[in-house]
C-alpha cells in the first residue's frame, strides 16, 4: 500500500488523516512519525513530499523523499 504525504520538514505531528491510513495497517504511528521527522530534518521550515510504502503483512514501511516543491524552495530563498 502506498501513502503519499506532504509534511513539514522535521516537524510531522500525528493527525487523523495519517492515523486513519496507518492504524488499520497495524503500523506503529509513533515510530512512523519519528522516522519521517528524522528523514526530513534537513528540510526544516519547508513542506516535503514523502511517499511511504507500507507492507501490511509484515507491518513494516519504507520511506522515499521527494524534493520540496519549487514554491517552497523560493520561499526559503
Amino acid at each position: 500500500m502506498k501513502i503519499q504525504l506532504l509534511v513539514d520538514g522535521g516537524d510531522m505531528k500525528p493527525g487523523p488523516a495519517i492515523s486513519q491510513k496507518l492504524g488499520p495497517a497495524g503500523i506503529n504511528i509513533g515510530k512512523f512519525i519519528q522516522e519521517v521527522n528524522k528523514a526530513t530534518s534537513s528540510f526544516k521550515g519547508m513542506k516535503v513530499p514523502v511517499e511511504a510504502e507500507v507492507d501490511t503483512k509484515t507491518k513494516t514501511f519504507s520511506l522515499k523523499l521527494r524534493s520540496p516543491p519549487v514554491s517552497e524552495l523560493l520561499k526559503k530563498e
